[in-house]
């Protein structure tokens, strides 16, 4: 017994100090270790994915400016105002004329247009921009001098504002270029030594901002330098003791149809075609029937109505109605020449036929009863037997 009670206490020595081992360690884990926390950027989620100038918007909308994202084009385009602002940050590839003189309508009537270009290079040359054209204004890529190097600093725009001064980060490539075509007021600009990367410019009563690029206002790239308050600035200032205006940017437009756009640009072409596809369909579509004779007294002999009526029984293959009237009228035909005739039998019939047609009795039978006929060859051969026999009488 004091063996067993000598080994129990042994165990429960050993696992009382294992606990208190790991206790120990539990401890001084818990002392000298402090813990951090790592902020890990897993990127844009929700509509961020798909809107990169999301945090735009509510940066404007935490300024208390309104400030809404909008389709051009469609069937359900919010109307735009006067004293109203649209950024359109992309390159503009459905504004064909029409919708581009809309566009400089409604800048005209006090409206704030802020666009970018198309680079202008030989690839695009032949996709005109209206827009810019009729304000004699391009973008180019232009590559910078020899002695000049790429600037790490961003643009001071300082025509803003005469107190004080924003930075901005422009395409140190990509400047915007007057055309011997520009006449307009200029409000201001933002130059970079010899490169110009922003023009503002009046036009009728509203005003046209010209950005050389627009990535300064996506999500990834607002909180940088003063991309924000640059944007805020351009929805701000502009008309005086005006309270209404909205900021509106369309991130796509409504793509004109082929068709729609043949039918604006090239309406005779697509009418000649229609033309000419109708007249062909005209000529290779089958016609049912022969063609009417116009020249045809209005009213037909009769027996040219017995001739239409055999030539659709013929077609139709109705032998056994065709070959039932030649019966009937050969029968008629012997009633008249031989009145006796009327008293026989079928057999006698066939006999007396067989008699004075020489004729066997089967081809007689056949001529006179068979109305199993399935074929044009079967009723021609008993129309030349009953015509035999009908020259006999």
């Amino acid at each position: 017994m004091k063996m067993k009670g000598g080994g129990f206490n042994s165990q429960y020595l050993l696992y009382t100090g294992v606990v208190l081992l790991v206790l120990s360690a539990l401890y001084w884990l818990y002392s000298n270790i402090e813990s951090h926390k790592v902020e890990v950027d897993k990127g844009f989620k929700g509509e961020a994915l798909s809107n990169d100038y999301l945090a735009a918007e509510y940066f404007l909308l935490s300024m208390g400016q309104s400030a809404k994202k909008i389709k051009l084009f469609s069937p359900a385009q919010t109307v735009l105002n006067a004293h109203d602002t649209l950024l359109i940050p992309n390159v503009r590839l459905s504004f064909d004329q029409r919708r581009s003189n809309e566009m400089l309508e409604w800048v005209e009537s006090g409206g704030h247009l802020i666009i970018t270009a198309q680079v202008d290079s030989e690839k695009l040359s032949e996709q005109p921009d209206h827009i810019l054209e009729r304000l004699g204004i391009k973008l180019e890529r232009q590559s910078l001098a020899e002695e000049s190097e790429k600037s790490e600093l961003p643009v001071n725009i300082s025509s803003l504002d005469n107190e004080d001064f924003l930075l901005v980060d422009f395409d140190d490539y990509l400047t915007v270029v007057k055309t011997n075509d520009f006449d307009a007021g200029v409000i201001w600009s933002a130059d970079d030594v010899d490169r110009t990367h922003a023009i503002q410019i009046k036009f009728g009563r509203g005003k046209v901002t010209v950005l050389s690029d627009m990535r300064i206002f996506k999500n990834e790239y607002i909180d940088s330098y003063d991309h924000a308050a640059f944007l805020y600035s351009l929805t701000q200032g502009a008309y005086e003791n005006v309270d209404t205006s909205v900021f509106y940017y369309s991130l796509f437009e409504d793509q004109m149809s082929l068709i729609q756009w043949l039918w604006q640009n090239a309406r005779l072409l697509i009418i000649s075609l229609l033309v000419v596809i109708v007249i062909v369909l005209w000529r290779l579509i089958p016609r049912f029937g022969p063609l009417i004779n116009v020249h045809q007294p209005i009213r037909r002999e009769f027996l040219n109505h017995l001739s239409a009526a055999g030539n659709f029984h013929w077609r139709q293959g109705h032998y056994n109605k065709l070959l039932t009237d030649v019966r009937i009228n050969l029968s008629h035909e012997v009633k008249r020449k031989k009145p006796e005739w009327i008293n026989l039998n079928k057999q006698d019939q066939i006999e007396y036929f067989s008699v004075i047609s020489q004729l066997n009795t089967k081809q007689v039978e056949k001529a006179l009863f068979n109305l199993d006929i399935n074929h044009a060859n079967e009723f021609i051969e008993i129309i030349k037997l009953l015509e035999i026999m009908r020259k006999t009488l």
